[in-house]
């Protein structure tokens, strides 16, 4: 069963972007990132992680990546706040894949039962905020669709926390005027460095 999403128009190819917030990060495990974006679509511009290992201790996990059924490409990504919004059955007819057990490819070669999300957020450096994520549960390792609503309830609880920004990021800042929890778009997950990981958002400047 097909999700027709009306966020997601066809874009034009004059429009295309192979910008990704995350380029070389970690080059063995690029994800498939879009190369089409609509014009009001950006990517989360994220800072350079200032305390990283200078080796690690276990290889990097595949990213996860979320797309919407009848998105026109991939790595579009997923509204957050749909994701927070809809039940487990409505879940797995707008998310591809929605029941893969991504926990157990997240776990690496040393078997983490939870990871770490960072949020980098420009002008908001200084609360440098980790999110614990279970990605085992009793039923089996966590799905796609689970980590999705994970990973969206993390952003939430972010920006309850924010203040005013910085004067560097107030293109960015939340609350008056600035970006509500509505544009916020889940494309992927990606693992820095053992099992620390980032979320690679899409904000829509609609």
């Amino acid at each position: 069963m097909s999700y027709m999403n009306p966020l997601h128009p066809p874009v034009p190819s004059n429009s295309h972007s192979s910008y990704t917030a995350l380029a070389g990060a970690c080059s063995t495990y690029q994800p498939p990132f879009t190369q089409a974006m609509p014009p009001t679509y950006k990517r989360l511009p994220q800072a350079p992680l200032s305390k990283v290992p200078t080796s690690r201790r276990s290889p990097p996990c595949p990213t996860i990546t979320f797309d919407l059924y009848g998105a026109p490409s991939r790595g579009l990504g997923v509204p957050m706040c749909e994701l927070l919004a809809r039940s487990g059955g409505a879940l797995e007819r707008m998310l591809v894949s929605a029941n893969d057990g991504v926990g157990a490819q997240m776990s690496g070669s040393l078997g983490f039962r939870t990871i770490n999300l960072k949020i980098l957020w420009p002008g908001y450096e200084h609360l440098d905020r980790s999110y614990p994520l279970e990605i085992h549960t009793p039923a089996g390792p966590l799905t796609r669709g689970q980590l999705a609503v994970q990973v969206a309830r993390a952003f939430a609880r972010f920006i309850e926390v924010c203040y005013p920004p910085a004067h560097h990021g107030a293109s960015w800042r939340f609350g008056n005027g600035g970006i509500g929890f509505n544009r916020l778009m889940l494309s992927a997950v990606w693992n820095i460095y053992d099992d620390v990981w980032l979320a690679e958002v899409i904000i829509d400047f609609r």
